[in-house]
């Protein structure tokens, strides 16, 4: 078995057209099976017709799209954006003056009047705007824009994550991911919780003594807790080995067993998630996680 910590990592978009769009969806969406070996120069696109085609098509918010139409096509095309919950409609007058006050002109383009949209894939397809596509646009200071972030963590910790619905998710999944493969180390990866000294965990020393005989109370906490996960693991491949299938198997994986998680949203949906997860009442594990991403994003 394997002990780490948890982190996140800010993951940068690959760009804005429709093949930078596709390589997006494709990074989160194989965070599911864990099948990231399989992305190549020119596996995204296929990848996303899979998904199509499977109709998960919630894989298809991964891919963040930004729109511009000019201010003279004003219609039902915006319109129809300001009355979906999944996108954000931003309008931008920029309108020039004359010396005397009076309105010369209306200039055309990005940066000047016209209606900025953020969106994504899923909403395209779904609604079959996908002629809205060529209005696709590099996203300027007036477009909302939506982050994503990749945590490996707790199932804990995740099942906290994920109640903030107004984000899209792909996550790994325990019922499709066979942790008795090779590609897993044929082992279970366990996170680390606030409450064990790390500095006590020795590299590689996954005996499961339970240190009854001491009076440190941090080696007994940390003995119980590496032989029951010991213990887990154990149960997990003796069910695979004796005909179980990995969503059988993993019930009898603990709450700490170590998931990937990539989380998309828009700014203003990450401070909201800051304010609850940051605070005092948040529980300690999701704080240590959450800060310093704060920090970092800075928003």
């Amino acid at each position: 078995m394997k002990l780490i910590e948890a982190s996140y990592e800010i993951l940068p978009s690959h760009g804005y057209t429709l093949p930078d769009i596709y390589k997006d969806i494709e990074r989160a969406g194989r965070t599911c099976y864990k099948s990231e070996n399989k992305i190549t120069e020119d596996s995204a696109e296929p990848f996303v017709k899979m998904i199509m085609e499977r109709k998960h098509t919630a894989v298809l918010e991964q891919g963040t799209v930004y729109l511009y139409f000019p201010y003279l096509l004003y219609n039902n095309t915006v319109l129809k954006y300001e009355h979906n919950p999944y996108s954000k409609v931003e309008f931008n007058s920029n309108i020039i003056w004359g010396e005397n006050g009076e309105k010369k002109c209306i200039p055309l383009g990005y940066g000047y009047a016209g209606y900025y949209i953020t969106t994504n894939y899923r909403v395209i397809i779904e609604n079959h705007w996908e002629s809205d596509l060529t209005f696709i646009c590099e996203p300027t200071e007036y477009h909302q824009k939506r982050i994503s972030v990749r945590f490996i963590c707790s199932r804990a910790i995740a099942n906290e994550l994920v109640r903030h619905r107004v984000f899209s998710y792909c996550q790994e999944s325990s019922r499709y991911c066979n942790y008795s493969k090779e590609k897993f180390g044929a082992n279970i990866t366990y996170i680390i919780p606030y409450w064990i000294n790390k500095d006590l965990i020795k590299d590689n020393d996954f005996s499961g003594d339970v240190f009854q005989d001491t009076e440190n109370k941090e080696l007994v906490k940390l003995g119980r807790f590496k032989a029951s996960l010991k213990q887990c693991e154990y149960d997990y491949l003796e069910l695979i080995k004796n005909g179980c299938s990995a969503q059988e198997a993993r019930e009898v994986l603990p709450l700490c067993t170590k998931t990937e998680l990539v989380m998309t949203g828009f700014e203003k949906d990450w401070k909201q998630l800051f304010e609850l997860r940051t605070s005092n009442a948040a529980h300690p594990d999701m704080r240590n996680l959450i800060i310093p991403l704060k920090e970092k994003l800075k928003f």
